[in-house]
Protein backbone atom coordinates (compact mmCIF):
# COMPACT_ATOMS: atom_id res chain seq x y z
CA UNK A 1 0.00 0.00 0.00
CA UNK A 2 1.32 3.41 -0.65
CA UNK A 3 1.59 6.70 0.82
CA UNK A 4 0.44 9.83 -0.06
CA UNK A 5 3.99 11.04 -0.38
CA UNK A 6 4.62 8.53 -2.89
CA UNK A 7 1.18 9.39 -4.45
CA UNK A 8 2.41 12.93 -4.37
CA UNK A 9 5.69 11.87 -6.57
CA UNK A 10 3.40 10.09 -9.07
CA UNK A 11 2.60 13.26 -9.81
CA UNK A 12 6.11 14.00 -11.57
CA UNK A 13 5.06 11.46 -14.44
CA UNK A 14 1.29 12.74 -15.13
CA UNK A 15 2.52 16.70 -15.01
CA UNK A 16 3.98 17.92 -17.97
CA UNK A 17 5.65 21.32 -18.30
CA UNK A 18 2.58 23.58 -18.55
CA UNK A 19 2.40 27.41 -17.08
CA UNK A 20 3.24 31.21 -18.25
CA UNK A 21 4.63 33.83 -17.18
CA UNK A 22 2.05 35.91 -15.81
CA UNK A 23 0.11 38.64 -17.57
CA UNK A 24 -3.22 39.99 -17.71
CA UNK A 25 -4.33 36.55 -15.62
CA UNK A 26 -6.16 37.11 -12.20
CA UNK A 27 -4.11 34.21 -10.72
CA UNK A 28 -2.95 34.83 -7.00
CA UNK A 29 -0.78 32.38 -4.57
CA UNK A 30 -0.34 34.84 -1.58
CA UNK A 31 -0.22 34.04 2.34
CA UNK A 32 1.92 33.99 5.57
CA UNK A 33 4.56 31.82 7.32
CA UNK A 34 4.26 32.44 10.87
CA UNK A 35 7.32 32.74 12.49
CA UNK A 36 9.71 33.23 9.11
CA UNK A 37 13.15 34.93 9.34
CA UNK A 38 12.61 36.41 5.93
CA UNK A 39 13.44 33.57 4.09
CA UNK A 40 13.03 32.71 0.05
CA UNK A 41 10.07 30.73 -0.24
CA UNK A 42 9.62 28.96 -3.64
CA UNK A 43 6.77 27.99 -5.81
CA UNK A 44 7.81 24.38 -8.03
CA UNK A 45 5.94 22.34 -10.32
CA UNK A 46 6.02 18.75 -10.22
CA UNK A 47 7.05 17.47 -13.90
CA UNK A 48 9.75 15.39 -15.35
CA UNK A 49 12.21 13.64 -12.99
CA UNK A 50 12.55 16.54 -10.41
CA UNK A 51 10.26 19.70 -9.14
CA UNK A 52 11.01 22.88 -11.04
CA UNK A 53 10.97 26.21 -9.84
CA UNK A 54 8.91 28.41 -11.73
CA UNK A 55 8.38 31.38 -8.75
CA UNK A 56 10.11 32.19 -5.75
CA UNK A 57 9.63 35.13 -3.64
CA UNK A 58 11.26 36.46 -0.35
CA UNK A 59 9.04 37.02 2.77
CA UNK A 60 8.53 40.05 4.35
CA UNK A 61 9.30 41.19 8.10
CA UNK A 62 5.88 39.51 8.94
CA UNK A 63 6.10 36.31 6.86
CA UNK A 64 3.42 37.63 4.11
CA UNK A 65 4.29 36.25 0.58
CA UNK A 66 2.69 36.93 -2.88
CA UNK A 67 3.67 34.80 -6.11
CA UNK A 68 3.75 37.22 -9.17
CA UNK A 69 5.39 36.31 -12.11
CA UNK A 70 3.59 32.91 -12.92
CA UNK A 71 0.36 31.34 -14.27
CA UNK A 72 -0.23 27.90 -13.72
CA UNK A 73 -1.16 25.57 -15.76
CA UNK A 74 -3.66 22.47 -14.13
CA UNK A 75 -1.29 20.46 -12.25
CA UNK A 76 0.36 19.22 -8.75
CA UNK A 77 2.59 21.64 -7.12
CA UNK A 78 4.43 22.56 -3.89
CA UNK A 79 5.30 25.75 -2.26
CA UNK A 80 8.98 24.91 -0.12
CA UNK A 81 11.34 26.44 2.02
CA UNK A 82 13.56 23.44 1.80
CA UNK A 83 13.33 20.30 0.21
CA UNK A 84 11.96 18.38 3.71
CA UNK A 85 9.53 21.85 4.34
CA UNK A 86 6.85 22.09 2.02
CA UNK A 87 3.34 22.21 1.43
CA UNK A 88 1.26 20.53 -1.83
CA UNK A 89 -0.78 22.74 -4.04
CA UNK A 90 -3.38 21.70 -6.70
CA UNK A 91 -2.79 24.87 -9.02
CA UNK A 92 -5.06 26.29 -11.39
CA UNK A 93 -5.12 29.52 -13.49
CA UNK A 94 -8.39 30.60 -12.11
CA UNK A 95 -7.84 30.50 -8.23
CA UNK A 96 -7.21 32.82 -6.15
CA UNK A 97 -5.69 31.11 -3.06
CA UNK A 98 -4.47 32.55 0.21
CA UNK A 99 -2.00 30.13 2.49
CA UNK A 100 -0.87 30.10 6.27
CA UNK A 101 1.42 27.92 7.72
CA UNK A 102 4.22 28.00 10.52
CA UNK A 103 7.44 28.09 9.12
CA UNK A 104 8.94 25.97 10.51
CA UNK A 105 6.78 23.00 9.29
CA UNK A 106 4.66 23.83 6.09
CA UNK A 107 2.99 20.54 5.61
CA UNK A 108 1.47 19.62 9.09
CA UNK A 109 0.44 23.28 9.44
CA UNK A 110 -0.25 25.04 6.25
CA UNK A 111 -4.42 26.10 5.58
CA UNK A 112 -5.49 26.68 1.88
CA UNK A 113 -8.43 29.12 0.97
CA UNK A 114 -9.31 29.34 -2.70
CA UNK A 115 -8.80 26.28 -4.05
CA UNK A 116 -11.29 23.23 -3.62
CA UNK A 117 -8.99 21.07 -5.13
CA UNK A 118 -6.03 21.52 -2.81
CA UNK A 119 -8.49 20.86 -0.19
CA UNK A 120 -9.85 17.61 -1.58
CA UNK A 121 -5.95 16.92 -1.88
CA UNK A 122 -5.57 17.64 1.73
CA UNK A 123 -8.64 15.17 2.53
CA UNK A 124 -7.62 12.46 1.26
CA UNK A 125 -4.16 12.89 2.63
CA UNK A 126 -5.72 13.14 5.81
CA UNK A 127 -7.67 9.62 5.25
CA UNK A 128 -4.35 7.59 4.40
CA UNK A 129 -2.40 9.49 7.77
CA UNK A 130 -4.98 8.01 9.71
CA UNK A 131 -4.93 4.71 7.82
CA UNK A 132 -0.94 4.78 8.54
CA UNK A 133 -1.63 5.16 11.58
CA UNK A 134 -3.75 1.95 11.99
CA UNK A 135 -0.95 -0.18 10.19
CA UNK A 136 1.46 1.14 12.66
CA UNK A 137 -0.63 0.25 15.49
CA UNK A 138 -1.24 -3.19 14.33
CA UNK A 139 2.84 -3.77 13.65
CA UNK A 140 3.51 -2.36 17.21
CA UNK A 141 0.69 -4.81 18.31
CA UNK A 142 2.07 -7.87 16.56
CA UNK A 143 5.84 -7.04 17.63
CA UNK A 144 4.80 -6.81 21.43
CA UNK A 145 3.05 -10.36 20.67
CA UNK A 146 5.45 -11.99 19.21
CA UNK A 147 8.30 -10.85 22.38
CA UNK A 148 5.76 -11.46 25.11
CA UNK A 149 4.94 -14.67 24.11
CA UNK A 150 8.80 -15.85 24.06
CA UNK A 151 10.40 -18.33 22.11
CA UNK A 152 7.78 -20.25 19.58
CA UNK A 153 7.79 -23.31 17.33
CA UNK A 154 6.48 -22.44 13.71
CA UNK A 155 3.20 -23.32 14.00
CA UNK A 156 2.34 -20.72 16.33
CA UNK A 157 4.52 -18.35 14.83
CA UNK A 158 2.16 -19.11 11.40
CA UNK A 159 -0.83 -18.87 13.66
CA UNK A 160 0.01 -15.74 15.02
CA UNK A 161 1.07 -14.20 11.78
CA UNK A 162 -2.81 -15.56 10.42
CA UNK A 163 -4.15 -13.92 13.05
CA UNK A 164 -2.65 -10.66 12.82
CA UNK A 165 -2.90 -10.76 8.92
CA UNK A 166 -6.90 -10.92 8.97
CA UNK A 167 -6.90 -8.10 10.67
CA UNK A 168 -5.02 -6.12 8.90
CA UNK A 169 -6.65 -7.28 5.46
CA UNK A 170 -9.78 -6.03 6.90
CA UNK A 171 -7.83 -2.56 7.96
CA UNK A 172 -6.94 -2.46 4.04
CA UNK A 173 -10.07 -3.02 2.53
CA UNK A 174 -11.96 -0.80 5.21
CA UNK A 175 -9.47 2.08 3.85
CA UNK A 176 -9.99 1.15 -0.05
CA UNK A 177 -13.84 1.08 0.35
CA UNK A 178 -13.52 4.50 1.66
CA UNK A 179 -11.16 5.88 -0.99
CA UNK A 180 -13.57 4.32 -3.39
CA UNK A 181 -16.32 6.01 -2.09
CA UNK A 182 -15.30 9.48 -2.07
CA UNK A 183 -13.20 9.02 -5.59
CA UNK A 184 -16.52 8.13 -7.06
CA UNK A 185 -18.37 11.00 -5.35
CA UNK A 186 -15.28 13.34 -6.23
CA UNK A 187 -14.61 11.44 -10.11
CA UNK A 188 -14.21 15.14 -11.90
CA UNK A 189 -11.58 16.61 -9.32
CA UNK A 190 -8.02 16.45 -10.71
CA UNK A 191 -6.81 15.25 -7.15
CA UNK A 192 -8.80 12.25 -6.85
CA UNK A 193 -6.35 10.94 -10.15
CA UNK A 194 -3.60 10.54 -7.39
CA UNK A 195 -5.59 9.43 -4.68
CA UNK A 196 -7.20 6.51 -6.54
CA UNK A 197 -3.67 4.42 -6.77
CA UNK A 198 -3.47 2.31 -3.91
CA UNK A 199 -7.07 0.79 -5.01
CA UNK A 200 -6.55 -2.67 -7.16
CA UNK A 201 -7.54 -2.03 -10.54
CA UNK A 202 -9.01 -5.60 -10.63
CA UNK A 203 -11.24 -5.33 -7.76
CA UNK A 204 -11.84 -1.51 -8.53
CA UNK A 205 -11.85 -1.01 -12.20
CA UNK A 206 -15.33 0.74 -11.52
CA UNK A 207 -13.75 3.78 -9.83
CA UNK A 208 -10.83 3.89 -12.45
CA UNK A 209 -13.34 3.96 -15.23
CA UNK A 210 -15.17 6.51 -13.39
CA UNK A 211 -12.73 8.86 -12.74
CA UNK A 212 -11.50 8.78 -16.25
CA UNK A 213 -14.73 9.60 -17.75
CA UNK A 214 -15.27 12.70 -15.08
CA UNK A 215 -11.65 13.84 -16.00
CA UNK A 216 -11.90 13.26 -19.58
CA UNK A 217 -14.97 15.13 -20.00
CA UNK A 218 -14.27 18.00 -17.92
CA UNK A 219 -10.46 18.00 -18.93
CA UNK A 220 -11.15 17.26 -22.85
CA UNK A 221 -7.95 19.40 -24.23
CA UNK A 222 -5.32 18.16 -21.10
CA UNK A 223 -2.51 15.88 -21.58
CA UNK A 224 -1.85 14.91 -18.47
CA UNK A 225 -5.63 13.23 -18.23
CA UNK A 226 -4.84 12.14 -21.85
CA UNK A 227 -2.47 10.05 -20.11
CA UNK A 228 -4.04 8.74 -17.34
CA UNK A 229 -6.69 7.65 -19.99
CA UNK A 230 -4.12 5.67 -21.91
CA UNK A 231 -3.37 4.26 -18.05
CA UNK A 232 -6.48 2.89 -17.66
CA UNK A 233 -7.13 1.14 -20.98
CA UNK A 234 -3.80 -0.61 -20.04
CA UNK A 235 -5.21 -1.63 -17.08
CA UNK A 236 -8.23 -3.10 -18.64
CA UNK A 237 -6.31 -4.55 -20.79
CA UNK A 238 -4.29 -6.73 -17.87
CA UNK A 239 -7.21 -7.34 -15.37
CA UNK A 240 -7.65 -10.52 -14.09
CA UNK A 241 -10.02 -12.45 -16.88
CA UNK A 242 -8.65 -10.94 -19.97
CA UNK A 243 -6.19 -12.43 -22.19
CA UNK A 244 -2.22 -11.51 -21.30
CA UNK A 245 -1.11 -9.28 -23.48
CA UNK A 246 1.55 -10.82 -25.68
CA UNK A 247 5.35 -10.43 -25.11
CA UNK A 248 7.90 -11.36 -27.74
CA UNK A 249 11.57 -10.25 -26.68
CA UNK A 250 14.61 -11.84 -26.95
CA UNK A 251 16.81 -13.82 -24.57
CA UNK A 252 20.20 -13.29 -23.34
CA UNK A 253 21.38 -14.72 -26.33
CA UNK A 254 19.56 -12.98 -28.60
CA UNK A 255 16.67 -15.03 -29.66
CA UNK A 256 12.99 -14.36 -29.44
CA UNK A 257 10.75 -16.21 -27.07
CA UNK A 258 6.74 -15.05 -27.24
CA UNK A 259 5.18 -15.25 -24.17
CA UNK A 260 2.23 -17.10 -26.20
CA UNK A 261 4.47 -20.10 -26.71
CA UNK A 262 3.65 -21.81 -23.70
CA UNK A 263 0.42 -21.84 -23.73
CA UNK A 264 -0.69 -25.02 -21.95
CA UNK A 265 1.28 -24.27 -19.12
CA UNK A 266 0.28 -22.23 -16.47
CA UNK A 267 2.50 -19.25 -16.37
CA UNK A 268 4.28 -16.59 -14.26
CA UNK A 269 5.12 -13.56 -15.91
CA UNK A 270 7.93 -12.08 -13.21
CA UNK A 271 9.06 -8.55 -13.77
CA UNK A 272 12.53 -7.92 -12.37
CA UNK A 273 16.18 -6.08 -12.70
CA UNK A 274 19.37 -6.91 -11.05
CA UNK A 275 19.69 -3.51 -10.12
CA UNK A 276 15.98 -4.09 -8.29
CA UNK A 277 16.97 -5.10 -4.30
CA UNK A 278 13.60 -6.15 -3.33
CA UNK A 279 13.22 -8.52 -6.85
CA UNK A 280 16.68 -10.30 -5.71
CA UNK A 281 15.30 -10.50 -2.16
CA UNK A 282 12.04 -12.32 -3.69
CA UNK A 283 14.01 -14.16 -5.83
CA UNK A 284 14.79 -17.23 -3.52
CA UNK A 285 10.79 -17.90 -3.31
CA UNK A 286 10.59 -17.92 -7.30
CA UNK A 287 12.93 -20.41 -6.99
CA UNK A 288 12.07 -22.26 -5.06
CA UNK A 289 8.30 -22.38 -6.56
CA UNK A 290 9.71 -23.27 -9.84
CA UNK A 291 12.01 -25.98 -9.02
CA UNK A 292 8.70 -27.39 -7.06
CA UNK A 293 5.86 -26.82 -10.37
CA UNK A 294 8.07 -27.13 -12.80
CA UNK A 295 7.46 -30.66 -13.88
CA UNK A 296 3.43 -30.27 -12.93
CA UNK A 297 3.03 -28.00 -16.29
CA UNK A 298 4.09 -24.78 -14.67
CA UNK A 299 6.52 -22.79 -16.34
CA UNK A 300 8.20 -19.00 -15.49
CA UNK A 301 8.47 -16.27 -18.05
CA UNK A 302 11.08 -13.58 -16.80
CA UNK A 303 10.90 -10.02 -18.09
CA UNK A 304 14.59 -8.09 -17.05
CA UNK A 305 13.96 -4.11 -16.63
CA UNK A 306 17.70 -3.84 -16.96
CA UNK A 307 19.83 -1.92 -19.15
CA UNK A 308 23.13 -3.54 -19.07
CA UNK A 309 23.64 -7.28 -20.78
CA UNK A 310 26.63 -7.93 -18.77
CA UNK A 311 24.61 -7.30 -15.32
CA UNK A 312 21.77 -8.75 -16.03
CA UNK A 313 23.52 -12.08 -17.24
CA UNK A 314 25.52 -12.30 -13.95
CA UNK A 315 22.15 -11.41 -11.99
CA UNK A 316 20.65 -14.66 -13.72
CA UNK A 317 23.62 -16.91 -12.34
CA UNK A 318 24.53 -15.59 -9.36
CA UNK A 319 20.53 -16.35 -8.34
CA UNK A 320 20.16 -19.56 -10.17
CA UNK A 321 17.51 -18.56 -12.51
CA UNK A 322 16.92 -21.47 -15.16
CA UNK A 323 13.55 -20.08 -16.54
CA UNK A 324 12.97 -18.55 -19.36
CA UNK A 325 14.48 -14.97 -19.30
CA UNK A 326 14.08 -11.73 -22.23
CA UNK A 327 14.29 -8.32 -22.19
CA UNK A 328 14.77 -5.64 -24.63
CA UNK A 329 17.06 -3.67 -21.57
CA UNK A 330 15.07 -0.37 -21.92
CA UNK A 331 14.88 0.08 -18.46
CA UNK A 332 11.36 1.45 -17.58
CA UNK A 333 10.61 2.37 -21.51
CA UNK A 334 10.47 -1.79 -21.49
CA UNK A 335 7.86 -2.50 -23.91
CA UNK A 336 6.61 -5.57 -22.16
CA UNK A 337 6.19 -3.07 -18.92
CA UNK A 338 3.93 -1.10 -20.54
CA UNK A 339 1.39 -3.25 -22.06
CA UNK A 340 1.26 -4.70 -18.13
CA UNK A 341 0.75 -0.84 -16.64
CA UNK A 342 4.12 -1.86 -14.77
CA UNK A 343 4.20 0.97 -11.57
CA UNK A 344 6.90 -0.98 -9.51
CA UNK A 345 8.98 -4.15 -9.43
CA UNK A 346 8.91 -7.25 -8.43
CA UNK A 347 5.76 -7.52 -10.42
CA UNK A 348 4.06 -10.48 -11.33
CA UNK A 349 1.45 -11.83 -13.45
CA UNK A 350 -0.01 -15.41 -13.29
CA UNK A 351 -1.39 -17.17 -16.38
CA UNK A 352 -4.08 -19.62 -16.74
CA UNK A 353 -3.17 -22.62 -19.61
CA UNK A 354 -5.42 -20.12 -22.15
CA UNK A 355 -3.07 -17.55 -21.37
CA UNK A 356 -5.75 -15.68 -19.20
CA UNK A 357 -4.81 -13.47 -16.48
CA UNK A 358 -5.36 -15.31 -12.87
CA UNK A 359 -3.48 -12.88 -10.56
CA UNK A 360 -0.69 -10.06 -9.88
CA UNK A 361 1.60 -9.44 -7.42
CA UNK A 362 2.15 -12.68 -5.51
CA UNK A 363 4.75 -13.22 -3.50
CA UNK A 364 5.80 -15.88 -1.12
CA UNK A 365 2.72 -18.34 0.37
CA UNK A 366 0.55 -16.41 -1.88
CA UNK A 367 2.40 -17.31 -5.01
CA UNK A 368 2.57 -21.62 -4.13
CA UNK A 369 -0.70 -20.55 -3.26
CA UNK A 370 -2.18 -19.63 -6.55
CA UNK A 371 -0.45 -21.63 -8.42
CA UNK A 372 -1.14 -25.00 -6.86
CA UNK A 373 -4.99 -23.90 -7.10
CA UNK A 374 -4.28 -22.66 -11.13
CA UNK A 375 -2.51 -26.54 -11.61
CA UNK A 376 -5.51 -28.16 -9.84
CA UNK A 377 -7.74 -26.03 -11.85
CA UNK A 378 -6.41 -27.37 -15.19
CA UNK A 379 -5.35 -30.68 -13.65
CA UNK A 380 -9.98 -30.60 -14.08
CA UNK A 381 -9.79 -29.09 -17.33
CA UNK A 382 -8.13 -31.33 -18.79
CA UNK A 383 -9.42 -34.42 -17.30
CA UNK A 384 -13.53 -33.63 -18.47
CA UNK A 385 -12.91 -30.86 -21.45
CA UNK A 386 -15.06 -28.20 -19.40
CA UNK A 387 -14.13 -25.61 -17.24
CA UNK A 388 -14.76 -25.84 -13.63
CA UNK A 389 -15.40 -23.61 -10.46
Amino acid sequence: MKNILKLAALAVLLNSCGGNKKTNSTFELKGTLEGSKGETLYLEKLASQNPLRVDSCVLDEKGNFSFDNYVPALGFYRIKLTDQNFGMLVLDSSNKITVTASAKDIGNTYKVEGSPDTKLFLEYNEDTKAFQRQQDSLNDAFRFAMTSMGKMDSLRVDSLSKSFEGIYMKVVDAYCSRVAEKAKANADKFPTIIAIQPLDPDKYMDVFKAVDEGLTKRYPQNSDIAMFHNMILKMGASKAGAEAPEINLPDPNGKNIALSSLRGKVVLVDFWASWCGPCRKEMPNVVAAYKKYKDKGFEIYGVSMDKELSKWVEAIKKDGITWIQVSDLRYWDCVAAKAYNVQSIPFTVLLDKEGKIIAKDLRGPALEDAIEKALAGGAKEDHTGHNHP
